[in-house]
């Protein structure tokens, strides 16, 4: 840490999930006990929760009960009543619509001194939707050095997209489909890589229905160029798959920040995605192609309705069929993900370490 922090914080939610708040969550952990900061992880389940997950040095950080002079949270915001009063209470969020439900800001005003959210897109939903300003810090989200790095030359042959992602109708998976055979059908030098999250049994309201039957169609009309993966992989597998792709591909229609983004421009990929919501803040033209879009009423894709109509990204299938084949065909000379600030303003131990500042501040 830049300077002598003498507090020690409780971490109070979900570690053993894949899903990207349990990442940050233990990334943050992990550079938090590195500088003596980490009281100990309250452990709460949650959204895809692996009992069988492995912490490694953070088992050791495994206790009951806020410990430390300060906590925080990335729990949803009604567990935010088992907050305790008198300590200094911190919470980290993320929404990918326009408005926060009325119970998000009134428990954020309420029960929390700070809350952080990963990009400018987040703090203007928050501040437009009542969240009390002075409260709001920035705090953007990062990868791990080691993992996520530009590595080998892909061997040159086929052309592979690969998309990471999930059957929540936000991150927009049946059109990518859609638009990846129309401009691929018969080029059977481009395959595309769909890195599943998760998988389900029974679709909520904002999950694709008969999301299965969808992948078995396109896998029947396009045949060994259309790769899924379903099952876990290890945060080092991960690094490798991207290494392994042309280029990253999301038809996502609003992102709190885009973990993957990040990731695979970290690997040296470039991003074809929509220029809006949350990746607007490290995305570019130098580094991503942008398919058009436009705002329309969300449709049954949140995972929780608010008073408010919801607004996401629709994008623009005939710009997005002519944006794959013009990365294709600038094979040779692809953009290359490379990151403005420099790669270090996102390692997690340079975040980690503003936020310990911001916190004293």
């Amino acid at each position: 840490m830049s300077r002598s922090y003498n507090k020690r914080i409780t971490y109070f939610g979900a570690v053993r999930s894949i899903s990207s708040w349990s990442k940050v969550a233990r990334e943050m952990c992990l550079c938090l006990a590195k500088s003596g900061v980490l009281s100990n992880i309250y452990e709460r389940k949650g959204f895809l929760y692996d009992c069988d997950m492995k912490l490694g040095e953070l088992e050791d950080f495994i206790k009951e009960g806020f410990l430390g002079d300060a906590v925080f949270t990335f729990e949803h915001p009604k567990n935010y009543v088992y907050l305790p009063k008198d300590i200094k209470k911190i919470g980290f969020l993320v929404y990918e619509f326009t408005s926060l439900p009325s119970l998000w800001t009134e428990n954020i005003n309420n029960y929390l001194d700070l809350v952080y959210v990963p990009s400018l897109f987040v703090y203007e939903v928050f501040v437009s939707s009542g969240v009390k300003k002075e409260k709001i810090r920035i705090l953007r989200y990062g990868f791990n050095p080691r993992i996520y790095y530009p590595g080998y030359k892909k061997n040159k042959g086929k052309f592979d997209f690969l998309c990471v992602g999930s059957p929540q109708k936000r991150e927009g998976i049946d059109m990518l489909l859609a638009s990846f055979l129309e401009a691929f059908e018969k080029n059977i030098e481009v395959n595309l890589t769909l890195k599943l999250s998760y998988k389900y049994s029974n679709p909520k309201i904002f999950e694709l229905r008969g999301f299965n039957g969808l992948l078995q169609d396109y896998s029947s009309k396009l045949g060994d160029r259309f790769k899924i993966i379903d099952y876990p992989l290890s945060e080092e597998q991960m690094g490798d798959l991207y290494r392994s792709c042309d280029a990253y591909v999301s038809f996502s229609k609003a992102e709190a920040f885009g973990l993957p983004f990040l990731e695979a421009l970290a690997c040296g990929k470039p991003c074809v995605c929509a220029n809006y919501s949350g990746q607007k803040d490290f995305l570019n033209r130098d580094n991503s192609y942008f398919i058009s879009h436009k705002l329309e009423i969300a449709k049954n894709e949140e995972y929780e309705i608010s008073q408010d109509k919801q607004f996401s990204a629709k994008i623009l299938q005939e710009s997005a069929v002519r944006t794959l084949k013009e990365v294709f065909y600038s094979k040779d000379n692809i953009k290359k993900g490379i990151l403005s600030e420099g790669p270090s303003y996102y390692h997690w131990e340079k975040i980690s370490e503003e936020f310990v500042n911001s916190i004293e501040d």
